[in-house]
């Protein structure tokens, strides 16, 4: 049980011994509730004061009784106060209140459920690219420790509906379901935000195809499997060794300066209706478009000379981080920036 219960647990006992003890001395002294109130505090708190009437040796028992009772009650409050403070649970319940504030201002974020051995890479991942984001978490210690990294962190279970309210469903622009032991919830919490907001992006992870199809089924946009992702690995290791060190090196999260990108082209961008030659001839780029995805039918598709981007199309290129970032930043193809300031200033 965490500390806080336990602390509203003996506020709540000491309440009701105050109620018991005011209605002990009205019924065995018959004195009048102000007296019997203020008897019953003074009491249960053992300043000191003189009584405010005579007691009856009826009065002396319940008196001793009541003093007792209370003495455990106020010391295990006092226990549990001092714990929170020596343990920091006031300084995270503060720490809390001002995450939920951050959570409530953020839009257009990624919702990622469960903070285990993949959803603690994701989450690294998120940050590294500063994508704004918030954790599902119903293990408090974990929770606790996703805390400490300065994630924002909702905990709960990920498959309740307020959780998900909580972690700001109705403004996120994905979610995340990373619980690869619990292929039931992975359904449920899909098919509950799919519910909750028709136009989410939802990638959920399965580790049993029978649970792809389910997820699927359920709302999710894409299912990823680890262990079709393993074996790929394997094979490529195996048959193309530098074809995965390439692979390997652009999805890394080092710094390096060859990357593998997506860009979107936005609607009145500079480089719409350009084609593929233009493009790459008016700016000094240094970089290669590797597929070109149309806005119009998804199609993917190997770009020659002469395709024509289009506003909406989105390119997977390869090349230098410099350049594409350049370009990135010209088109304006970015996540709004109000939803990052600040983002992992948590503590």
């Amino acid at each position: 049980m965490r500390p806080l219960d336990r602390l509203l647990i003996a506020l709540a006992a000491l309440v009701v011994l105050i109620g018991v003890g005011m209605l002990g001395y009205v019924e065995i002294e018959h004195w009048n509730l102000i007296d019997s109130l203020f008897m019953a505090v003074i009491t249960l708190s053992t300043v000191g004061f003189d009584v405010v009437h005579p007691l009856s040796p009826a009065g002396k028992l319940f008196t001793t009784a009541l003093i007792i009772v209370g003495v455990g009650v106020v010391g295990y409050a006092i226990a549990t106060v001092t714990e929170m403070i020596l343990e920091g649970h006031i300084y995270q319940l503060l720490g809390i209140r001002k995450m939920d504030r951050k959570i409530a201002a953020l839009k257009n974020h990624v919702i990622t459920c469960g903070f285990g051995k993949l959803g603690s890479i994701v989450a690294a991942g998120l940050k590294d690219q500063e994508i704004p984001f918030v954790l599902i978490e119903e293990n408090p210690q974990i929770s606790r420790d996703a805390m400490e990294r300065g994630y924002l962190v909702v905990e709960g279970n990920a498959s309740d509906e307020e959780t998900l309210k909580k972690a700001g469903l109705d403004r996120a622009r994905s979610l995340l379901v990373t619980l690869s032991s619990k292929p039931a919830d992975s359904v449920y919490i899909t098919l509950s935000a799919r519910l909750g907001n028709p136009d989410l992006e939802i990638i959920a992870m399965a580790s049993d195809p029978k649970t792809e199809s389910k997820l699927m089924k359920a709302g999710a946009n894409r299912v990823v499997s680890p262990f079709i992702l393993g074996s790929h690995r394997m094979l490529l290791a195996l048959t193309q060794p530098t074809l995965l060190d390439v692979i390997d090196i652009v999805i890394s999260k080092e710094k390096s300066g060859f990357v593998f990108e997506e860009l979107s082209i936005p609607v009145d961008s500079s480089v719409q209706g350009l084609t593929v030659e233009e493009f790459s001839r008016t700016r000094d780029i240094k970089f290669h478009i590797v597929a070109i995805q149309s806005k119009d039918d998804g199609a993917l598709g190997l770009p020659s000379a002469s395709t024509i981007i289009n506003a909406g199309d989105k390119m997977v290129v390869i090349g230098d981080r410099n350049s594409i970032g350049k370009v990135r930043r010209e088109m304006g193809s970015f996540p709004p920036e109000d939803s990052q300031e600040n983002y992992f200033e948590t503590r």
